[in-house]
C-alpha cells in the first residue's frame, strides 16, 4: 500500500468525491424525515427545538460536503464551481434581500466596470466568509464592498472580529496552513477548512483571496479577473 504522502493528488481527489457521494446519501434521508416530522407536527416543544436543530446541523453537514466537493475537484484538475461570467455587484447586492448567515451591508461602487470572469462564484465564497463572521465574532454582521481595481474586480467583507495574524496569512488559504488557523483567536479558522475551500473555488476562475485589517476591522479581499459584457446595451440613435 501506497504511503500518505505517495498517494497522487487526483487520487485523492477520487477517494474524496467517492466520500462526498456517499454522505450525501444519508444527510438526504435526514433531510427528507425531518421535514417530515415537522410536516406532521410536533406537540412536545422540546422535541420540535430538538427536530429544529437537526436541521440546522444537517445544513451545516450539507455544506460542509459543498466545499469538500469543490475540493475534491480541484483535486481531480478540474474546475470546482462552474461560475459564470457577470456583474459581481449585480451578484452581491441582492445578499441584503435574500436570508444570509448574519446581517450584511453591500456598498457597490458605482460607474465602476464590475463584469467579472466567475463573478457567480463570489456569491459561494462570500457566503463561506460570512460563515466566518458568524463564527468568530460576538456581535456578527458584516460590510461587503465591491469595486474595481486596474483591470480587476474587488470584493471586500469586513467584520468588527479579530483581524487574521500577520504571521498567518499567507497560508491560511492553503491545505496545510489550516491546522496552524484552528484553535487561534485571530486565526479565522472557518469550519470544514473553508477558507482552504475558498481559495480553491476562486482558483477555478482564475480568482485569488488575501487577509487584510487589523483588531475591529477585519478583511478578506476577493479579487476576479474583470471581463468583456457578453451583451450590450443597444447604442442611441445618432442625430
Amino acid at each position: 500500500m501506497a504511503k500518505p504522502d505517495a498517494i497522487k493528488a487526483d487520487d485523492m481527489g477520487s477517494v474524496l468525491g467517492l466520500l462526498v457521494h456517499d454522505f450525501r446519501n444519508p444527510a438526504a434521508t435526514i433531510t427528507a424525515n425531518a421535514d417530515f416530522l415537522e410536516e406532521v407536527g410536533l406537540v412536545d416543544t422540546d422535541a420540535n427545538e430538538a427536530l429544529q436543530d437537526v436541521k440546522l446541523a444537517v445544513g451545516e453537514l450539507r455544506r460542509g460536503l459543498d466545499m469538500l466537493a469543490w475540493i475534491s475537484r480541484w483535486f481531480t484538475g478540474h474546475v470546482p464551481l462552474e461560475a459564470a461570467n457577470g456583474d459581481a455587484g449585480v451578484f452581491l447586492e441582492r445578499l441584503e434581500r435574500v436570508d444570509t448567515p448574519v446581517p450584511v451591508t453591500v456598498e457597490v461602487a458605482q460607474g465602476d466596470q464590475l463584469y467579472a470572469q466567475g463573478a457567480q462564484v463570489a456569491v459561494d465564497v462570500v457566503d463561506v466568509l460570512l460563515h466566518n463572521t458568524l463564527a468568530n465574532v460576538p456581535d456578527p454582521r458584516a460590510t461587503v464592498r465591491v469595486y474595481q481595481q486596474g483591470g480587476r474586480v474587488v470584493i471586500e467583507v469586513q467584520d468588527a472580529g479579530e483581524a487574521l495574524a500577520p504571521e498567518l496569512r499567507d497560508i491560511a488559504f492553503t491545505l496545510e496552513g489550516q491546522h496552524a488557523l484552528k484553535g487561534r483567536l485571530d486565526g479565522r479558522y472557518s469550519r470544514f477548512v473553508g477558507l482552504f475551500a475558498a481559495s480553491v473555488a476562486l482558483d477555478g476562475v482564475g480568482g485569488a483571496i488575501e487577509a487584510d485589517g487589523e483588531r475591529g476591522a477585519a478583511i478578506f479581499r476577493v479579487f476576479l479577473r474583470g471581463a468583456r459584457p457578453t451583451h450590450r446595451p443597444p447604442r442611441p440613435p445618432s442625430l
